[in-house]
């Protein structure tokens, strides 16, 4: 599947399943990135990562993660 990805959510690896579980009932499309070991800062911290959508989808994330999303960083920035 080819998955751009557009923006993402980062939350603790405690809500990691629940998140899961609440977006597959809304089959919503995501990815989720663990965090990288080597940093102490963000080491429990999982990314929800999504590719663009439409506006009516990304309000009901926004919703669900109760924020607006962060931009998924380009590569080469």
């Amino acid at each position: 599947m080819n998955f751009s990805k557009s923006f993402y959510y980062t939350v603790n690896h405690s809500k990691v399943e629940e998140y899961k579980k609440m977006l597959d009932l809304m089959k919503i499309p995501y990815i989720v990135e663990a965090p990288i070991v080597l940093l102490n800062q963000g080491a429990n911290e999982y990314s929800f990562v999504f590719p663009n959508m439409s506006g009516r989808l990304y309000g009901m994330v926004s919703k669900l993660f109760q924020a607006d999303a962060k931009p998924y960083p380009k590569k080469g920035t």
